[in-house]
């Protein structure tokens, strides 16, 4: 990549691929960064945003990926905090931790498949409440697109058919029922405060794992993608 390196949050959606691509069609030399959560997330859940890596891996030629365990801090947050802020507040971890991972590694940017406005936890009101953690440019080319646009770039790149195969990935998992839309930024920063921010960070990033992939490498067993066929 001629632009530099950076960070991409990728999850198992249909959104984090195709910005991933933008990403990499700018030039931009991206690592993925991966959250899951076991037991609450399965082995699948993790194979297929590996997969959605070797995909996009067609357009870089090979690309990290960054494990990051986050059950602890979803358990944590669930445990101790109102409902919610829940979303909230587990989305400031995720981009903290992001821009520790990107600092480590030498990037210079956060991209992320945001689309203003689509669910809870994507309206400005939240962004703002959640993008306060870090100074860090966080990117986001998808942000203006509507899902018609992007499940059409989604299915050019290759990506589509993989991102909606029905794998519980971490996003889901705690998502409560009713997340603020309007969150406010002094509550968010209230409640997370109650937490041992820097210990469940620190725990979190010593169980990093990185992964090479290159191009078109499976990480789905047929078996998987059987019986997601089913479903």
């Amino acid at each position: 990549g001629t632009a530099g390196k950076a960070v991409m949050m990728l999850s198992g959606g249909i959104d984090s691929p195709v910005a991933s691509w933008l990403a990499l069609k700018r030039g931009v030399d991206i690592e993925m960064v991966h959250f899951f959560s076991p037991p609450y997330t399965t082995e699948k859940a993790l194979a297929k945003a590996k997969e959605l890596t070797g995909i996009l891996a067609n357009y870089a030629g090979k690309i990290n990926f960054i494990a990051v365990p986050f059950a602890e801090i979803q358990e944590t947050i669930k445990e101790k905090l109102p409902e919610g802020y829940l979303m909230t507040v587990q989305r400031r971890f995720m981009l903290q931790l992001a821009d520790r991972i990107r600092a480590q590694r030498g990037g210079l940017a956060i991209f992320n498949g945001e689309s203003v406005g689509q669910v809870a936890s994507q309206t400005l009101q939240s962004m703002v409440a959640i993008n306060d953690v870090t100074t860090t440019p966080v990117i986001r080319p998808v942000a203006t697109m509507d899902k018609t646009e992007i499940i059409k770039l989604a299915e050019d790149i290759g990506t589509f058919d993989l991102s909606i195969q029905p794998f519980e990935d971490c996003c889901t998992i705690f998502a409560p029922p009713r997340p603020k839309t309007k969150p406010k930024l002094e509550k968010a920063r209230e409640y997370e405060a109650r937490l041992d921010v820097e210990g469940l960070i620190q725990r979190a990033l010593d169980g990093i794992e990185v992964t090479p992939i290159y191009p078109n490498e499976k990480f789905l067993d047929d078996k998987a993608q059987e019986d997601a066929d089913l479903l």
